[in-house]
């Protein structure tokens, strides 16, 4: 069974929402965790408390916890980050890499200036890919079989209203896993991509002030950042390549079927059946009877899943 006990984890945007509670999960596990985000503050903040979340454990005085300050859609200070976080464990690359950091600006595309297209953009792939690249060199030059985590969305499944500027980021992050996964594998380096739901997050508050309406009644209820993170933690232990967190996640991405083996079954016969079973999973989910806690529905959605 993998696990993450003396290893070091490197997570982007870890000063809140679901950086800092996989940060907190990953040191209660025993882990030695560095995060980075833009303001110092809140990454003295989330330090603290990502060493109460350690400080029951035996070896708590062994574990090495830091922060870094950076601009991740700036490539020198993402070296920089990396840089700071290898030099607290003698050059070595850490173990596991979480691009997490990103923003969200929603709103109708003819309504919305360009430059967030950019900005939004430069953060949400160029500072993962500018992470991604430096660490992936390291890993293979050091011989460390690590792991490397793309921080996606549903919306990087399926592209909606609202999400013009937002969804092809995620999307492209999921292009580029999908490569790094047949590539990286040369090097024993593992390559994940985390469909995260609607999160409830300091960020999603204020994605909420601007969003327009009927984007927020699509989206639904979000999940906990430690719900969040618990199901990221679960699908990478697990060694899979797409990891969803919630009912609704594991439809879209079985739907989405992508590089899909049609082994088992015909592929429009099989768009048919899934279109038919999570159109009666959506409608279940919506009226309030939660197909996660029947195991029929468990059984049979991740059948499916399995396939794709």
């Amino acid at each position: 069974d993998y696990s993450v006990y003396n290893q070091h984890i490197y997570i982007t945007g870890g000063s809140k929402g679901l950086g800092k509670e996989f940060a907190k999960l990953m040191a209660s596990k025993g882990a030695h965790v560095t995060i980075s985000a833009r303001g110092q503050g809140d990454l003295d903040l989330a330090l603290e408390e990502i060493k109460e979340a350690a400080q029951s454990r035996e070896d708590y005085e062994n574990l090495k916890f830091n922060v870094v300050s950076a601009d991740l859609s700036k490539y020198d200070d993402s070296i920089r980050a990396l840089d700071e976080a290898s030099s607290k464990h003698d050059g070595r690359v850490p173990d596991v890499i979480i691009c997490n950091a990103g923003i969200s600006l929603p709103g109708i595309f003819i309504e919305r200036p360009i430059d967030e297209y950019e900005k939004t953009m430069q953060l949400n792939y160029f500072g993962a890919l500018y992470t991604t690249h430096e660490a992936a060199k390291r890993m293979a030059q050091q011989g460390v079989k690590g792991k490397i985590v793309m921080v996606s969305s549903v919306a990087g499944l399926c592209g909606f209203l609202g999400y013009s500027s937002y969804a092809p980021t995620k999307h492209a992050l999921r292009g580029l896993a999908e490569c790094l996964r047949h590539e990286l594998i040369l090097y024993d380096i593992s390559v994940h991509c985390y469909f995260a739901g609607t999160i409830d997050t300091p960020s999603y508050k204020e994605e909420e002030k601007i969003k327009p309406k009927i984007t927020k009644d699509i989206e639904g209820n979000p999940i906990t950042p430690k719900d969040a993170a618990k199901a990221l933690y679960k699908g990478i232990c697990k060694g899979n390549f797409f990891i969803t967190s919630d009912i609704i996640g594991d439809a879209m991405r079985a739907s989405a079927l992508g590089t899909i083996n049609n082994f088992f079954f015909p592929e429009i016969g099989l768009k048919l059946k899934l279109e038919i079973l999570f159109t009666c999973i959506y409608c279940l989910h919506n009226i309030g009877i939660s197909p996660s806690n029947n195991a029929f529905f468990d059984g049979l959605l991740c059948g499916i899943t399995w396939v794709g």
